[in-house]
């Protein structure tokens, strides 16, 4: 009778005689390289696996790789679906040792030739989960396996878990499925490979994972205020992490552990960053991730402004993108302007950021991006710098000369680092003329152009004609800076 027919007729065949009978069938199939689906009862890969869920089963090819859940023959159940966990050498030939994910033990082990194929996919609720079988996700099941056997008591308090028993009902191809966006390990904890050159500090939560030779155990580190890490290990219990790269933090783990282990490997990764921290504040956009908008964040390693910004929100539109004002931790001020960061790969405008560092974006309300064209223009009034801006730009944007206008006297006026006024003229006849653009100055938010009617012989000249104007526009407390130099 065939695996089919057993299922449709509903015959209540002890497991192990229908699986005597099946075997060949699936055997045939997997060796012809088809998949089989197969129903799952029992409890032992809860919760990878629950009863009523149908497993997708293919050819093992090639030698089964640790972590992977297999399907084999037992004498008493008929067939278990497990977890290869290690593989050992007895009588000079391979015994493959499994276990269940919701077990505390290995089993007692099986051959090759007993081993049928390996589970790809689960089909629960007519969706179709697909087994993550990446070394990640198979290197984190060995993990949890391995805490399961040094800690039985505490995951299986109540009752022994009875094992998957895969019933060879149906040989048959996997029914129509719908695809689903979720793995069964999609809960399992992310970790980061941090930086060669980051350093642990205080708040970081670290994974330690250590191989003996024999088994995998994984620990959970968190930097202390003192820079150690509590490692609960006979012989170190505790170990200095802080100020330390991971290289080396790792290279005085094994250090240690050599003199209890004949054989030792460590992989340190990071769980959570959290010791070297950047205070983002102002027109910083707030999105669906948590760690978006104003606030203080974690730095994940050397990161510089443009990157950090864009990884918790960015700016928002009303942000002033030419006066990003950075403190650092010292006290020291820097104004960076990132249209010219990511414009034209200016690395001072695009810092590296420290561990203290507070960021502040201004928004374009502040005043901070505005330029005063005042003089024989036709729109005279107050320009606003959305990019870079020249000064050809900027008395296009008031309307251009009026007919009044002496274009061999156009002033710049830009207050200096020491505070005092600096003056500049323009002749835009000639640079009409010649097509020399020397005179065709950046202009920078706070700069005053002022077109004459005729020659200016002093900077008190323009400074008495332009304030009536400046008056009228906007407060006069700019005159005032650049006459006391403040």
């Amino acid at each position: 009778m065939s695996a089919a027919r057993l299922a449709a007729t509903g015959d209540a065949t002890p497991v192990a005689a229908a699986t005597i009978e099946a075997e060949p069938v699936l055997a045939a199939l997997l060796e012809g390289g088809l998949d089989v689906s197969l129903p799952v009862s029992g409890r032992s890969m809860l919760p990878t696996l629950r009863p009523g869920d149908r497993i997708i089963v293919a050819p093992c090819l090639g030698l089964p790789r640790p972590g992977a859940i297999l399907v084999r023959r037992d004498p008493a159940a008929g067939f278990v679906a497990h977890r290869l966990v290690l593989v050992e050498m007895v009588d000079g030939r391979r015994l493959y040792r499994m276990q269940g994910d919701h077990e505390a033990g290995l089993d007692a082990g099986c051959r090759r030739e007993d081993l049928m194929g390996r589970v790809t996919a689960v089909v629960r609720d007519g969706a179709l989960l697909p087994i993550d079988d990446s070394p990640l996700a198979r290197r984190r099941a060995l993990f949890r396996l391995a805490i399961r056997r040094r800690r039985p008591g505490r995951w299986l308090r109540r009752a022994a878990a009875l094992p998957v028993l895969v019933s060879a009902l149906s040989a048959a191809g996997a029914p129509q499925a719908r695809a689903a966006a979720i793995g069964p390990f999609a809960q399992a904890q992310t970790t980061f490979a941090p930086a060669a050159d980051y350093l642990f500090a205080p708040g970081d939560v670290l994974s330690l994972r250590i191989w003996d030779g024999e088994k995998i155990d994984e620990q959970q580190l968190t930097v202390q205020s003192d820079g150690t890490a509590f490692l609960p290990i006979l012989g170190l219990g505790s170990i200095a992490v802080g100020g330390k790269t991971a290289i080396d933090a790792k290279k005085e783990i094994e250090d240690r552990l050599g003199k209890i282990y004949k054989e030792i490997y460590t992989e340190l990764l990071v769980l959570r960053y959290a010791g070297h921290r950047v205070h983002l504040m102002g027109e910083v956009r707030t999105t669906a991730r948590t760690d978006s908008g104003p606030g203080d964040w974690a730095l994940e390693g050397p990161t510089r402004l443009v990157s950090f910004l864009a990884e918790h929100g960015g700016p928002t539109p009303e942000a002033d993108l030419m006066r990003v004002q950075i403190v650092r931790k010292d006290g020291t001020k820097e104004d960076v302007n990132l249209f010219r960061a990511v414009f034209h790969h200016r690395d001072e405008d695009n810092p590296i950021l420290q561990d203290g560092d507070f960021v502040f974006i201004p928004s374009l309300q502040m005043g901070l991006r505005k330029v005063y064209v005042l003089g024989e223009v036709n729109q005279p009034g107050v320009v606003t710098i959305f990019d870079s801006m020249t000064l050809i730009e900027a008395l296009a944007r008031a309307g251009g000369l009026n007919q009044k206008a002496n274009p061999k006297e156009v002033v710049l006026i830009r207050r200096r680092a020491d505070g005092k006024p600096d003056l500049r003229s323009a002749n835009l006849k000639e640079l009409f003329k010649t097509g020399d653009l020397k005179d065709d100055f950046d202009i920078e938010p706070g700069d005053i152009v002022y077109v004459s009617k005729g020659f200016l012989a002093h900077l008190h000249d323009v400074f008495q004609i332009i304030a009536p104007a400046l008056d009228t526009i906007e407060s006069l407390y700019i005159i005032d800076d650049f006459k006391n130099g403040d």
